[in-house]
């Protein structure tokens, strides 16, 4: 009797599959995300350890990341999904210990409008209090033929900058941007593509060496061979960067030991891989 039995729900089974399958035949399903808005994390704050960064609103469409350290980016390259509308981030203290897990650096809610590109940057020190979360809005452009290059100035002290074929101590052109101060930002400048060095002065000064003197990233162009798509970068037409000065660290804190300011490069847009 039980045999005859489970051999008839086998059969049921089968055919509820059968038809299934058939009615589904050709039909693509896709989740239903809602209105999505697109985010990345820097920490800029010298005088810290690796903070943890945590939307507290809701779980999904909710981008969080663990141990952030001084002049780390979340993520490295692009962006992360983010579900748009007015969400409530927190940035807590990373550590072992359960107490001080519960310590909260920054405390933010933010109107994320669906389709826009953010940067969230943590900067200033927290041990004079003047550390503040800035939420930045992306809204560059395709550059076409050429690429784009914007500078934030993550609180290295006010700086001018030159964009040249090379560095060290060869000629010095029109500054990119001038007079940029702590805690703002360029607007995306376009520029032809190949070799580019960019060098930080103390504004007013042009004294070598510069205060930084580094060259940025070439990019990589589409391996369609290999199927691998395209990376950002100065000698990729249609690249996008952000160019983050950063200050050095502060001695004895935690943050690691950075003994001179530095520039750090994001892609925010990768150029047309052709596939």
């Amino acid at each position: 009797m039980r045999n005859s039995v489970m051999k008839a729900l086998a059969a049921v089974t089968a055919f509820v599959a059968a038809a299934g399958c058939s009615s589904d035949a050709g039909t693509v399903f896709q989740a239903d995300n809602g209105p999505i808005a697109y985010i990345r994390f820097v920490n800029a704050v010298p005088d810290s350890g690796g903070g943890d960064w945590r939307f507290v609103d809701q779980i999904e469409g909710s981008p969080t990341t663990f141990g952030l350290a001084f002049r780390s980016m979340f993520p490295g390259s692009g962006y992360q999904l983010l579900a748009a509308g007015s969400r409530h981030l927190k940035v807590f203290q990373s550590s072992t210990d359960i107490q001080q897990t519960q310590v909260v650096w920054f405390d933010t809610t933010f109107n994320f409008v669906a389709g826009t590109h953010y940067t969230v940057l943590a900067a200033g020190n927290l041990r004079d209090k003047s550390a503040k979360m800035y939420v930045l809005t992306d809204d560059f452009a395709d550059p076409g033929t050429q690429v784009a290059l914007r500078v934030i100035n993550a609180g290295a002290g006010t700086v001018d900058v030159y964009a040249s074929p090379t560095g060290g101590t060869s000629s010095l052109p029109t500054p990119l941007a001038s007079a940029v101060a702590n805690f703002t930002t360029t607007k995306w400048v376009t520029m032809g593509t190949g070799t580019v060095s960019l060098r930080a002065f103390a504004s007013g000064t042009t004294a070598f060496p510069a205060m930084i003197d580094v060259t940025a990233p070439a990019g990589l162009p589409a391996d369609h061979a290999n199927n691998l798509t395209a990376v950002g970068g100065f000698a990729q037409a249609g690249s996008v960067l952000t160019a983050f000065i950063f200050p050095r660290s502060v001695a004895g804190s935690k943050a690691a030991n950075f003994t001179t300011p530095a520039i750090s490069f994001i892609v925010d847009r990768n150029p047309p891989s052709g596939f």
